[in-house]
């Protein structure tokens, strides 16, 4: 990571709305191991996409929008947690394909990413020295990721979005989603749209992107908490 630009980690979930679809895609019971998801990117090789680009809903979108803008003045690494392939870089090639961690049970949802080898990942990449650790991730999908404090250790400031998580490490901020959603703000508070729940998070990020670009211009500096500190004190 550059010493000189800020570097954020960004997880953001897969969703049920993808660019490409196939009559054939594969589900969940046909990706449950590494030799089936191995033969679904090779039947649909010609029709595969970055995942950066696969997944097309309201949260998918603006944390893209998010990414565009943070890459102006940030080093940001994008991974999406998919429940058909594990945690994958944005420029990985994924197929068409119908799964998700959704729904299922606490101890499926474990099983699932023990299987798409997603603690192990989840691991290394709690390594390395992030200053910002974005976990644009649902309950369900934290499930998945397993232990958060794992970022703990080597980042500076983890934002997720379950309240019911416990911590007792102080660089991890949790965010209520009721402090953003279902109600009117001013413009100087939050520069719309925030929407409902489902793009919450995406949205979010993008408030930070634009507020720290317009800080930028100056030899300022924004940290996410000092925004945040800042945008909670006059909810």
């Amino acid at each position: 990571m550059s010493k000189t630009r800020s570097s954020i980690l960004v997880i953001s979930s897969c969703g049920k709305l993808k660019a490409i679809s196939h009559p054939d895609q594969p589900t969940c019971a046909k990706l449950s191991n590494k030799q089936q998801r191995e033969k679904a990117k090779k039947n649909f090789q010609k029709m595969s996409l970055e995942a950066g680009n696969l997944y097309t809903g309201e949260q998918a979108k603006f944390v893209h929008k998010s990414i565009e803008v943070l890459r102006h003045f940030c080093s940001v690494e994008h991974l999406i947690l998919s429940a058909g392939f594990g945690l994958v870089n944005e420029k990985e090639l994924l197929p068409p394909y119908d799964c998700s961690f959704t729904n299922k049970t606490k101890k499926e949802i474990q099983i699932m990413a023990r299987n798409l080898s997603i603690p192990d990942e989840v691991k290394r990449i709690a390594e390395e020295n992030y200053e910002l650790v974005y976990l644009a991730l649902g309950k369900d999908y934290l499930t998945a990721v397993g232990d958060i404090n794992i970022f703990s250790a080597s980042s500076g400031l983890v934002v997720h979005f379950n309240t019911q998580l416990e911590t007792d490490a102080k660089n991890i901020l949790s965010i209520d989603q009721n402090l953003i959603v279902g109600r009117k703000h001013d413009q100087q508070i939050f520069k719309p749209p925030i929407g409902g729940y489902i793009r919450a998070k995406g949205t979010l990020l993008l408030n930070y992107a634009r507020d720290l670009k317009k800080v930028n211009k100056t030899p300022k500096s924004l940290t996410f908490q000092e925004w945040w500190d800042h945008k909670k004190s006059i909810l």
